[in-house]
């Protein structure tokens, strides 16, 4: 099975970092995550984050440096890559 490759933005203002809670109608119901998504083929990582900030927030994001990498299997097998970058709003 693939590892899905993902963006996450650590959006912070002061001490706060902004997370959003997904609706109960997606996958993994009223969970909460950090904004972004998947990397399309043939795209960057902070292409990507840039595509899905504005797409999900509506926002024009600067893509900071990346400051994290991780992997994780859920209980019924998927696993992403995620992809944590600094990012100024």
């Amino acid at each position: 099975m693939s590892i899905k490759q993902v963006t996450a933005a650590l959006i912070t203002r002061g001490e706060q970092i902004l997370c959003c809670q997904r609706t109960k109608h997606q996958t993994l119901p009223l969970k909460w995550e950090f904004p972004g998504g998947k990397i399309e083929p043939g795209e960057d990582a902070p292409a990507a984050l840039q595509r899905e900030l504005d797409e999900e927030l509506g926002i024009r994001a600067h893509i900071g440096r990346k400051v994290a990498q991780l992997q994780h299997r859920y209980a019924n097998g998927n696993a992403v890559e995620l992809h944590f970058f600094l990012v100024d709003g």
